[in-house]
């Protein structure tokens, strides 16, 4: 054996056959090979999947398979690579992705085109999914917490416009315009005042030239801005974000961000997502009923107990929630002192008794507790809510190391993170 201070690797010109087919470049628990089990046994035809009937005598270029680009876009979330650039990079790469996509590599436009017009469709894949963790036992389908996340969008605060802001801009360029429009009429008086000069005759014109310029100019921005005025009037929107336009300025908790408000619900049994959603509204309160409705038809439930904190709180939500069989705990807001009112205690340091209540408390970290509420569901209560800021701090996370954001995807990245964990697991849970 000959000695050597470090390990050496194979010569680049040493021919070899490694390895000699495409299906050895896995091992056979890798995540993949669970992406390809799910999307084959999927009807995408019946699901809503572009080109999933096309048949073999369609004329033209025949397209990408779906189920091809179905896969790619699952691996992607899983992996956090969420660009079409990227995803396009490393499916001439990456090992794993040349064995799922069987060696093909799809342009970005075809990745970028696949999302936008399959967008329902991938939804359906979502709530599939759910039903099928439920089917394995990873879902308890019971009892959900919900709660909302703050993500940064692709705007800056400045290119953000509110209708106070964008009338204040017309009221200023008006006054600018004002002033050059004076400015000319001083010149114009000026010049008439002095003697004419045949060989200087136009001494003069320079500056009105530019005077004119600088006025056309600012007559040019107070059109746009009036335009964007006249556009948020008609369509009731009370900000307008000139960069991304779903994005909105959101502040809450004296915590501000551009981006969107994204709304999670977490099953209890696993701390698994089985419902998201992305608005622009900071305020959650009009929420409750929304999220716990897609939840209860994502998991087939027919009753669901949700739990929430007090930003929630709405008598109006609680009633939806309680007309489609969906019973929701979430304590009174102790700012519209609703509880002092009641004679209950509004102290964020109460604690829980064994004994059970008859009345909705505030008790400590957000949790609640409900008449005949033992031990073992109070314990159930607080894991689900810390489940749920869990997710929204993994969700920030994810958002922040992820090299582009699509805004309107955190339904199925649920979905996709729920993959990854029963991947990880490799489906290998005890019978139900």
């Amino acid at each position: 054996m000959t000695n050597r201070p470090f390990k050496t690797g194979e010569s680049r010109h040493q021919p070899s056959l490694l390895p000699a087919r495409i299906e050895d470049y896995v091992g056979p628990d890798n995540p993949v090979r669970a992406i390809e089990s799910f999307v084959c046994v999927l009807d995408l035809a019946k699901l809503g999947f572009r080109h999933a009937e096309r048949s073999a005598d369609a004329m033209g270029q025949p397209p990408y398979d779906p189920a091809d680009l179905l896969k790619l876009y699952l691996y992607g979330y899983i992996n956090q690579v969420r660009s079409s650039r990227r995803l396009e990079r490393e499916a001439s790469r990456n090992l794993e992705l040349i064995w799922l996509l069987k060696n093909l590599r799809p342009g970005y436009r075809t990745i970028a085109n696949f999302r936008k017009e399959n967008w329902r469709a991938l939804k359906a894949v979502n709530r599939g999914f759910v039903l099928l963790v439920r089917e394995l036992g990873l879902v308890g389908g019971a009892v959900v917490a919900i709660d909302g996340s703050f993500f940064h969008g692709d705007a800056s605060k400045a290119s953000i416009f509110t209708r106070k802001r964008l009338a204040e801009q017309v009221a200023r360029l008006d006054l600018e315009i004002d002033a050059y429009g004076k400015s000319l009429e001083d010149n114009d008086a000026t010049e008439a005042k002095q003697p004419r000069n045949d060989d200087h005759g136009d001494g003069g014109s320079g500056d009105g030239a530019d005077i004119g310029a600088k006025v056309a100019a600012l007559m040019a921005r107070r059109s746009r801005a009036q335009a964007d005025l006249d556009r948020l009037a008609a369509s009731g929107e009370t900000q307008l974000s000139l960069t991304d336009p779903d994005a909105r300025l959101l502040v809450k908790g004296g915590q501000g961000v551009t981006g969107y408000n994204v709304q999670a619900v977490v099953d209890d049994k696993h701390k698994l997502i089985v419902a998201g959603e992305v608005v622009n509204d900071s305020s959650d309160v009009n929420q409750l009923h929304a999220m716990a409705k897609a939840a209860k038809e994502a998991l087939d439930a027919e009753t669901l107990q949700v739990l929430a904190d007090e930003g929630y709180y709405s008598s109006t939500e609680l009633k939806a929630c309680e007309d489609d069989g969906i019973k929701a705990y979430v304590p009174p807001s102790e700012g519209n002192g609703l509880l002092k009112k009641a004679g209950r205690s509004a102290s964020r340091t109460s604690t829980m008794t064994a004994q059970p209540m008859r009345t909705l408390v505030r008790p400590a970290n957000c949790c609640v507790r409900w008449r005949g509420a033992g031990p073992t569901q109070v314990a159930a209560s607080r894991s689900a809510m810390r489940a749920a800021r869990r997710s929204a701090r993994r969700a920030r996370y994810n958002q922040s190391v992820s090299a582009q954001r699509h805004p309107d995807e955190p339904s199925v990245a649920g979905s996709t993170r729920m993959f990854s964990t029963v991947t990880a697991r490799g489906c290998k849970v005890p019978a139900s």
